[in-house]
């Protein structure tokens, strides 16, 4: 069977692809962790990183050292309830795929919220979401407990 044939139709989208991996059409990501399901990760369980190229390995972190899932999630849901407020302005590149980072928040409720939030999931990088929104709400309580140094790949902070 051609790899095609087993790739389930993204419901978001309408391609073919394998869920959580970009489409190569339009760029979503699709959700491939059942809500609730038995897939559901076991708590502490942590997303893998992806390697990256031979030539560049990919050496995040796997997790957002002081962030916990919970925090993230109230802090992308507080987000996309004041994004009717910034109707014509434009948003950071961070969070300009409305349609990946909905992915984000529906996939969220599925870790464990009181677990350290991971740099990836469904293969999308967290950190600079994260970054993002704490730009765009400086005074969110979770971002005082966020190792600022650690996530920035430099190590400098916010």
């Amino acid at each position: 069977m051609a790899k095609r044939e087993r790739d389930p139709i993204c419901e978001v989208c309408g391609h073919c692809h394998v869920q959580g991996v970009k489409c190569s059409i339009c760029g979503h990501v699709g959700k491939y962790i059942v809500p609730g399901g038995p897939n559901r990760p076991n708590r502490g369980a942590i997303p893998p990183v992806p390697p990256g190229p031979m030539h560049n390995p990919n050496l995040t972190p796997p997790t957002i050292e002081g962030l916990t899932v919970g925090s993230f999630q109230q802090a992308l849901q507080s987000f996309f309830e004041l994004l009717p407020q910034a109707v014509g302005q434009p948003l950071p590149a961070e969070l300009s795929n409305l349609d990946q980072l909905k992915v984000l928040l529906d996939t969220l409720p599925d870790y464990h919220s009181t677990d350290v939030q991971p740099s990836y999931i469904m293969a999308i990088e967290c950190r600079p979401v994260v970054k993002a929104l704490a730009k765009l709400l400086p005074s969110f309580p979770a971002w005082q407990h966020v190792n600022w140094l650690a996530l920035e790949p430099l190590g400098i902070g916010l």
